[in-house]
C-alpha cells in the first residue's frame, strides 16, 4: 500500500469514527425511549414497585385530593423533538425528568382542580453534553427552573373508569415553560389501576411561542420548531 493510499485510508477511519461519536453524541445511535402511552402506564402502576400485581380495590369514587406520586414508569414529564444531522439523518431526542409534584382535586366524576410543577434542571436525555447545552441555551433553567400546569376549568369525566379502562377529555389550562405562560387545551386519557388515577397526555408546543430557541452545534443541520410535550402522572389519594 502506497503512502497516499495509507494516508487516504486513515483519513476514512477518523471520518467514521469521528461521525460515529457524534452520532452517539446526539442520540442517533440509540433507540428514543418509547412514547408516553396509558396503556404502559397503567400495566406499571398495576405491576406494583416489586413487579407483583398490586393488591387494592376497585375505586367507586374519586373524591377528595390526590397528590402526584413517583413511579418508575408511570410519571414523568419531558419532551420529544426531532433534529437532523449533517450527513448522517433525523432521529427523534426525548428529554424526561421524573421530578414532578402536583395535586388534582375531585368531587362526583368532575375534576376541579389540578396543579402540576416538572423541574427543568433535572430534565435529561440519553447525554450529558446535549443536557447541560439543552438546559443553558434552550430552557435557561438558572432563570426557569419550572415548568408548571394549571387547570383552568373543571372536567367531567363522566363516569368513573372501571380497572382496565380509558377515557378521554380535554384539560383546558395555563402552561408555564421558560417563564411564558399559555393557554392550551391539552388532550388527555385517564385510567384506575391498584387503587391510583394514570394520567397521560401529548400537546404539540411551538417553540416561539415560549420564546425557546433551540441550542446549536456544528453537526446540527437542523431542528423542529415543533415539540411534542408528555406527561404521565400517577396520583394517590
Amino acid at each position: 500500500m502506497s503512502r497516499t493510499q495509507k494516508i487516504i485510508g486513515s483519513a476514512v477511519v477518523l471520518i467514521l469514527v469521528v461521525g460515529g461519536g457524534l452520532a452517539w453524541w446526539l442520540g442517533f445511535l440509540t433507540d428514543p425511549p418509547e412514547e408516553a402511552n396509558i396503556a404502559a402506564a397503567t400495566e406499571a402502576v398495576a405491576a406494583g414497585s416489586d413487579g407483583a400485581p398490586a393488591d387494592s380495590a376497585p375505586l367507586d369514587n374519586i373524591d377528595g385530593s390526590w397528590s402526584v406520586v413517583a413511579n418508575e414508569d408511570g410519571t414523568f414529564v419531558g419532551y420529544r423533538i426531532n433534529e437532523v444531522l449533517s450527513t448522517i439523518g433525523d432521529f427523534t431526542v426525548v428529554a424526561r425528568t421524573r421530578e414532578v409534584t402536583g395535586t388534582l382535586e375531585a368531587q362526583g366524576t368532575t375534576i376541579t382542580a389540578v396543579s402540576i410543577s416538572a423541574q427543568m434542571t433535572t430534565i435529561t436525555t440519553d447525554n450529558g453534553a446535549r443536557d447541560n447545552a439543552m438546559r443553558s441555551q434552550a430552557l435557561e433553567t438558572d432563570l426557569f427552573p419550572e415548568a408548571t400546569f394549571v387547570l383552568t376549568a373543571p372536567i367531567d369525566i363522566g363516569a368513573i373508569p372501571a380497572e382496565g379502562e380509558t377515557v378521554s377529555v380535554t384539560a383546558n389550562g395555563d402552561l408555564t415553560v421558560h417563564g411564558v405562560t399559555k393557554a392550551v387545551q391539552f388532550p388527555i386519557q385517564a385510567s384506575v389501576a391498584a387503587g391510583s388515577l394514570v394520567v397521560v397526555g401529548q400537546l404539540d408546543v411551538a417553540l416561539a411561542d415560549f420564546d425557546i430557541t433551540p441550542p446549536s452545534a456544528p453537526i446540527v443541520s437542523s431542528v423542529e420548531d415543533v415539540a411534542i410535550l408528555e406527561m404521565s402522572l400517577v396520583f394517590s389519594r
